[in-house]
């Protein structure tokens, strides 16, 4: 972090954060206080949504850097509930070096939660539902995931960074400094953060999209050859970010057809 708090400190944190807000009717006090607050009010709000961030550069470069993106983009008033989520594409415009990149990662993850967190509420579907199709229907399924689910994907392992600064032990050490990919979703009450299988990134992506299973299969085989079908699906039933399954054709002919011979008989 030393290159990022050496690149954020040469900001002047005494710079003036100018808003252009039209007042509200009846109201038009812009006096240097009111001014302040708002300044202090938008980095605070900042503050909330990105904790590791500011635990990793640290409190100091955090604000300065903050107070920068609040001068670059102004927000509206009242502040709106998606305020702060550009604030990863502003790091990374701040420097191409690796370890704005790095920090840019993180703060898509921390963004992402929130964004999760404000996602609709949807009953994903019970597992005893999801028992493995036979082999000729599984590539012709689509498979519609929770509204909450976001992906991310970085060359740095950004889901063990954070589980790292989700506790006080701050010699939290990463044994194996690789790319990882994170399935981040709010099936029930609580945003969940899990770490993608190899390819995954590349499935889930697909399967967001509309793909259906086969199609999905096969990018991420050509991704990597490290992709294994059943422990991607299974993770996705243990995720609870299945909402609605699209059975194929051919699935839907061969029930009606047995629907209408058990009817026979």
């Amino acid at each position: 972090m030393g290159n990022v708090q050496q690149s954020v400190t040469r900001f002047d944190p005494k710079a003036p954060v100018r808003i252009s807000v039209r007042p509200r009717s009846g109201r038009q006090r812009n006096d240097g206080v009111k001014s302040h607050n708002s300044r202090k009010s938008l980095v605070e709000v900042l503050a909330a949504r990105y904790p590791v961030i500011r635990r990793l550069v640290g409190e100091l470069s955090f604000r300065i850097v903050a107070r920068r993106f609040i001068l670059s983009e102004p927000p509206s008033i009242p502040i709106a509930p998606g305020f702060g989520d550009t604030f990863p594409r502003f790091l990374r415009g701040q420097s191409n070096s690796a370890s704005f990149e790095y920090v840019a990662d993180i703060a898509e993850l921390e963004m992402v939660r929130e964004k999760a967190r404000r996602a609709p509420d949807v009953l994903p579907l019970a597992a005893e539902t999801l028992l493995s199709p036979p082999a000729e229907w599984l590539n012709g399924l689509r498979i519609t995931l929770h509204p909450s689910v976001c992906l991310v994907q970085s060359r740095f392992p950004i889901v063990t960074i954070w589980e790292n600064t989700q506790s006080d032990d701050e010699n939290g050490m990463i044994d194996r400094w690789r790319a990882e990919a994170a399935l981040v979703a709010r099936p029930f009450l609580e945003v969940e953060v899990r770490r993608l299988l190899p390819g995954g990134y590349t499935f889930l992506r697909a399967i967001s999209k509309g793909q259906t299973v086969g199609t999905a299969v096969r990018a991420a085989t050509a991704a990597t050859s490290k992709f294994e079908v059943a422990s991607n699906l299974a993770l996705l039933i243990e995720a609870n970010v299945i909402v609605g399954i699209h059975q194929p054709d051919e699935l839907n002919s061969s029930m009606n057809r047995g629907k209408s011979h058990h009817d026979v008989h």
